[in-house]
């Protein structure tokens, strides 16, 4: 089960793409000029796919491709967030009140609303109101009093939750609950909120009404992937837009191994797992905290268990952090609609490989437009033949920066861990019973390649011999310039390392 057996990489377009990207429709342009050209964004609040494209983005950028996605979220089994790749599935109610909040009353009408039917579509008739409030100046007991009128406060999302009453007056004394949420189901197509608070002890800092999918998450799953439901206009708000392409991510896994490979197991169009999220990197933010990849783990734990499973590597809400899928699709595709077809395709096949850009700087280390882009790219993964036996794997890379990257590593992972290191731009990995890499006892193999520079930390060796002894966590945090004041966009951690090595990840090639 080899995804790229029929990529021509002679003529394959790379096509940079993610998965799970929070990005404002403004915003956009600048996602084309760090070297994006796919656009699958997946916001929330509401969870609603931006597609087709914005048209004054289109006329600016008419090769841009789109795909609907969207981040969704609450299911009532389980706190899993994950993406539907060409899905229209459309979830997520978002309205708010521009906070903080520092006059009393503030009252507010939510409308637009679904009714709640417990024999109809239930779930789109449950709503979370958000609100938070604090004290001011470093004081104490804050306090609201809160009135909501046309919807009756219950125990959760599901249907099966009770009912607790109506929202009358009523003091709260902290934050509304450890979630900062209250959960209604609407009476009428509107909600009137009114909330009472001294501003001399309390201001509000949050106040929105949100909905997430409200349903286990097989209903969710199976929405996205085949449902049929359409708004009043006639559009789709459920189902994939193509029979062939996309499917479901799963979004920073920290959940069991047991509860990702039931999610993965549930349908094949479940894709695989986030490997990179560049809020928890590798799924730690530190050394010290040791768990520094379990995410990265997880993937070969999942893919030991002989699951096929693709591995997401994104930047999530971090538009100049680290991160990007890249799309091994057709050469000279001129139809966009067939073009966006096409990408879709390639991440349900698992044609891409997932990239970590070293992050650009200018001489004072400052980073700088296109922050992680690279050209750096496998330009060949190849099973070698003989008499139809796979007897080796053939992998091959470029694009690097030559003067800033001048050192390639390729490594070979299977089952066991890391197999083979090799030292230059091809590798062959070798596929017979006396090296133990026999395909009949091979479960997977897959692919790292990393260009890297010479020195690090500006003046420091940086060999060969020590970049293997490095796990893909101290690779991925290998520096010159470290800058804490860029941290909340670069690095979630204590202070903010630079990334100098761009960083390749294929995926599994599965022999049985």
């Amino acid at each position: 089960m080899n995804p790229y057996d029929n990529i021509r990489w002679e003529t394959t377009e790379y096509l940079h793409s993610f998965s799970h990207q929070h990005v404002s429709p403004k915003r956009l342009p600048e996602m084309w000029e760090i070297g994006y050209r796919h656009f699958p964004v997946s916001n929330y609040y509401p969870s609603k796919p931006l597609y087709p494209l914005p048209e004054t983005f289109r006329r600016m950028y008419p090769e841009a491709l789109g795909a609907p996605n969207a981040e969704q979220h609450s299911t009532t089994d389980n706190s899993i967030h994950f993406n539907a790749i060409g899905s229209y599935y459309t979830t997520g109610y978002g309205q708010g009140v521009k906070t903080p909040c520092t006059q009393s009353p503030v009252e507010h009408c939510f409308t637009g609303l679904h009714v709640f039917d417990p024999a109809k579509e239930p779930w789109r008739g449950t709503y979370r109101l958000d609100l938070v409030f604090e004290p001011v100046d470093g004081g104490r007991n804050p306090a609201v009093t809160l009135t909501i009128d046309d919807a009756v406060q219950v125990t959760g999302a599901s249907p099966s939750h009770a009912e607790i009453g109506f929202i009358r007056d009523r003091l709260f004394t902290r934050k509304v609950s450890s979630a900062n949420s209250l959960w209604l189901r609407t009476l009428t197509n509107q909600m009137r909120v009114r909330v009472v608070f001294d501003p001399a002890t309390t201001r509000i800092t949050r106040f929105r009404l949100m909905q997430g999918t409200n349903r286990p998450w097989r209903d969710a799953f199976k929405a996205a992937l085949d449902g049929s439901l359409r708004d009043a206009s006639g559009q789709p708000i459920e189902g994939l837009m193509y029979p062939d392409g996309g499917g479901i991510t799963i979004n920073h896994p920290s959940a069991s191994f047991s509860n990702i490979v039931t999610m993965l197991d549930f349908d094949p169009r479940v894709l695989g797992i986030e490997v990179w999220n560049h809020r928890r990197l590798f799924g730690g933010s530190t050394l010290e905290t040791g768990r520094q990849m379990p995410w990265y783990t997880m993937w070969d734990e999942v893919l030991r268990s002989g699951r096929r499973c693709f591995g997401f590597f994104v930047k999530d809400h971090r538009s100049h952090g680290r991160g990007r899928n890249v799309l091994l699709i057709p050469g000279g595709v001129a139809n966009t609609a067939e073009h966006e077809r096409h990408a879709l395709r390639a991440y349900r096949d698992g044609c891409f490989f997932g990239m970590l850009g070293a992050i650009k700087t200018d001489r004072n280390g400052k980073p700088v437009p296109p922050y992680d882009f690279s050209a750096f790219r496998f330009t060949k993964i190849a099973l070698v033949r003989q008499n139809g036996e796979a007897v080796a794997l053939d992998v091959s890379v470029d694009g690097a920066d030559e003067q800033q990257r001048p050192n390639t590593q390729i490594r070979f992972i299977t089952e066991k861990g890391i197999a083979r290191v090799v030292n230059a731009k091809t590798a062959r990995f070798p596929l017979s019973r006396a090296l133990g890499t026999d395909p009949a006892s091979l479960l997977y193999v897959r692919v790292e390649a990393f260009a890297y520079p010479s020195t690090h930390m500006e003046d420091q060796p940086l060999s060969a011999a020590a970049v293997s002894d490095m796990n893909v966590f101290q690779i991925a945090r290998l520096h010159n310039v470290s800058q804490s004041a860029v941290k909340g966009e670069f690095y979630p951690g204590a202070e903010a390392p630079l990334g100098i090595v761009d960083m390749i990840f294929s995926q599994p090639i599965f022999f049985r």
